[in-house]
């Protein structure tokens, strides 16, 4: 009879729950392919919300592992939404094999491809605790094997080991310094926070830029205008729009962060840059959803034969275009005034992962 081995996914709410749910299913047959055909492999989720709540998360592995205890599990493996830094580098992964435990930060593997980025990093941590715990010959094997050093995307493992890892019974630590790994942890926590559920907490902002869009439809003025400044300048118009709705939407809903502190101001500064990320994202979608409708209203209602009489040249598609492109921009600034109508709970809600509003809330009970 197969040995049974039990292998515990422990993920915080959201993204991170969602992505465990769909491993355990896939898991026994990978891990029984890749691992050890030998083993009858069980696949568990139990998700927590308390893991990883600090912004180092050192206390993820001993959280995990208590966890694995109380399960009764033989593995455990812990996805947290959180970025993670350690010694210096931007860590993916962690592996403590006296714990049995390994770590993975979801926001490291990036936007693109990231579940099966996932699948692939919970495959080799699992590997990798396998036989480091149960077959300590295999893992001497394993790390003379030129495949021991590659992870997943930009990370690779932290060798020799260093003074965090020691410090913190970290066998194997995957990690990125360079720029594609901070590009994809940037990428990684704005895909976190979902940006597209701002939309509905910004109907009110919809609402007043589409009815100030096709107000301007009707002034033949800005016909004659939009005709003439040219394109360069209706991209530029464009780009000031936009960022004066975030700005707009930032400030007038308390999404900055500051920071006394010197050893925080570095997470401040990261986590003010997903959030004009996010916000921006989020405007894009709206910008693109009102140029669309005014377009569409400019095409129903101005009629051609008027248009072309007030520009006096003939009218394509192209005037309709430009006449649309300038008044979803003039919309979008009257629109970031109806922003600030909205809900500040509602807003900080669509603006924030599970995460970043956990943090935040605790960042509030501190300073109370």
């Amino acid at each position: 009879m197969a040995r049974a081995v039990t292998l515990g996914l422990i993920p915080a709410p959201d993204i991170p729950e969602k992505i465990a749910e769909e491993l355990a299913s896939e898991l026994p047959d990978l891990l029984s392919s890749r691992v050890d055909g030998g083993v009858s492999w069980d696949v568990a989720v139990v998700v927590d919300p308390l893991t990883g709540t600090d912004r180092e998360a050192p206390e993820i592995l001993d959280e995990c592992r208590q966890k694995m205890l109380s399960e009764g599990w033989d593995l455990a493996i812990c996805l947290t939404d959180l970025p993670v830094y350690r010694g210096g580098r931007l860590v993916a992964a962690d592996v403590s094999s006296e714990r049995g435990v390994a770590g993975l930060s979801l926001p490291a593997m990036g936007a693109l491809r990231l579940r099966p980025r996932s699948r692939e990093a919970t495959v080799r941590l699992a590997q990798e605790l396998y036989e480091k715990v149960h077959e300590p010959e295999a893992d001497a094997t394993l790390k003379r094997s030129p495949r021991s050093t590659g992870f997943v995307g930009p990370f690779r493992r932290v060798d020799p080991p260093d003074e965090d890892m020691a410090a913190m019974d970290v066998d194997a630590r995957f990690a990125a310094t360079g720029l594609l790994g901070r590009i994809g942890l940037w990428s990684g926590m704005v895909l976190a926070n979902r940006p597209w559920r701002m939309l509905p907490a910004f109907k009110g902002a919809i609402a007043a830029a589409f009815a100030t869009g096709a107000y301007a439809l009707v002034i033949t003025t800005l016909w004659v205008l939009a005709d003439s400044v040219g394109w360069a300048r209706l991209l530029l118009l464009m780009v000031t729009a936009i960022v004066a709705m975030v700005a707009w939407i930032i400030v007038a809903h308390h999404l900055w962060e500051r920071s006394e502190d010197p050893d925080q101001q570095k997470w401040a500064v990261l986590y003010n840059g997903v959030t004009v990320l996010t916000v921006t994202s989020a405007v894009l979608c709206a910008y693109t959803i009102l140029f669309a409708l005014i377009l569409l209203a400019a095409w129903v209602f101005v009629p051609g034969d008027y248009f072309q009489t007030i520009l006096k040249h003939p009218v394509g598609f192209g005037e309709y275009l430009t006449l649309s492109w300038l008044a979803a921009s003039l919309a979008t600034v009257a629109g970031a005034l109806g922003a600030s109508l909205e809900d500040e709970e509602t807003v900080s809600k669509a603006s924030y992962g599970y995460r970043q509003r956990r943090r935040h809330e605790n960042n509030d009970a501190e300073t109370q």
